[in-house]
């Protein structure tokens, strides 16, 4: 997992650096963070907030629990950063099944505003999810529970206690920016209100398999548009 490969900058990195540590948060769920992502996060953070202002100009919000603004298929993105962490994304997903082979099914990115947020859920056309933050946005001094990614599932062990005050807890795992997660698509997780005012709190998200899945996820939800080397016609 240590090929270089061009970040669009002009700059050489690994896709997983040689002296990258992985946590394990729990036995199926593992916690790293990249050092080396500072040059290229502006450029990301501004493509995804220029994605994002273009498409609320057609498209008034109408939830703040659907997780903000989403920009799909990240490997996709003509941006230095996307591909590199789209490669990342994979090798994590690897890295935590053990398996040496890895198809990514969706991928997006979350621009949360104040006041968005997303509500408990879980993914059903992949084995594996992963997160990476690219900014928290703006820490609210009031809330600290603002923008937190959360895991809350009554299946794991670490959500679970044996005191008699409190028999179950999300968890929230500690990531900033750089950070990325993964975790079994099954397990449910949201993400609590988002209270800064000034910059966006973004995120770049993965639902992963072993092997391509049969179907395409917009054949399910006809919101998510085609990813732009896919030109087969969309089921009716």
């Amino acid at each position: 997992m240590t090929a270089p490969q061009t970040d669009g900058a002009g700059l050489e990195r690994s896709v997983w650096p040689s002296e990258q540590v992985v946590h394990q948060v729990d036995s199926t769920i593992a916690l790293t963070h990249f050092d080396d992502m500072d040059a290229l996060s502006t450029g990301l953070v501004d493509y995804l907030v220029r994605c994002e202002r273009e498409y609320r100009a057609n498209t008034p919000k109408d939830s703040f629990g659907v997780g903000g603004t989403k920009i799909y298929h990240v490997d996709a993105w003509p941006v230095a950063g996307a591909r590199l962490l789209d490669e990342r994304a994979q090798a994590m997903f690897r890295e935590t099944v053990g398996h040496p082979t890895s198809a990514v099914d969706l991928s997006w990115g979350n621009v949360y505003r104040a006041g968005d947020y997303i509500i408990p859920h879980a993914h059903r056309r992949s084995t594996g999810s992963v997160v990476y933050v690219l900014s928290l946005g703006d820490i609210d001094a009031a809330d600290r529970l603002s923008g937190r990614f959360a895991i809350a599932d009554s299946r794991l062990p670490l959500c679970n206690h044996d005191d008699n005050i409190q028999k179950f807890t999300p968890c929230m795992p500690p990531l900033k920016a750089g950070s990325m997660i993964v975790f079994p698509s099954s397990v449910v997780h949201f993400v609590t209100p988002y209270r800064g005012e000034d910059r966006p709190r973004i995120t770049l998200s993965w639902n992963i398999n072993a092997k391509p899945l049969a179907g395409r996820p917009q054949d399910d939800d006809a919101s998510i548009p085609p990813h732009p080397e896919d030109t087969s016609p969309v089921e009716p």
